[in-house]
């Protein structure tokens, strides 16, 4: 009995150092399934984003816009990319597969030293719901996007 106890306590401790070296991260998953009335920013806890910062989720119905802030990759195409890759990586594994439609703007900071807008697109609920199932890859989710516009800087 004494040794079960010891080992449960053991067990205990060695749990809790592991969270708190960060051994184990809270998995964050949202919900925008309810429409709201009125725009609203969302709190998203310790959500990051897989590519680049995340700046801001705002509700608005059942649209929602991300903002984040990016930086250049090894190549323009793989600047480019990562914001899909990003957006597609939010839907499969962090709820946004429950908005009705996703809008998302990515800036970053410039040679002049500015701060610009570089990405901005529209993901319609088809295309989310594809995203989520598998049937649109994710190196396809540019293909499917509406109103893709990029900083002259990003585009070919």
């Amino acid at each position: 009995m004494k040794k079960k106890i010891v080992a449960a306590l053991a067990a205990l401790l060695i749990a809790v150092s592991l969270s708190a070296c960060g051994g184990s991260e809270e998995h964050v998953v949202l919900d925008f399934s309810e429409p709201t009335a009125f725009s609203k920013e969302i709190d998203v806890g310790s959500l990051s984003m897989r590519f680049g910062e995340l700046l801001s989720v705002h509700q608005n119905g059942d649209k929602v816009i991300i903002k984040a802030k990016i930086k250049p990759n090894a190549t323009t195409e793989m600047t480019v990319n990562q914001n899909f890759f990003a957006v597609a990586d939010l839907i499969k594994n962090h709820g946004f597969n429950t908005c009705g439609e996703l809008e998302y703007w990515a800036v970053a900071d410039m040679t002049s030293g500015k701060e610009e807008k570089v990405v901005r697109f529209t993901l319609e609920k088809e295309t989310i719901d594809g995203i989520y199932s598998g049937a649109i890859l994710e190196n396809a989710v540019r293909d499917h996007a509406t109103d893709v516009w990029l900083h002259q800087s990003l585009r070919k």
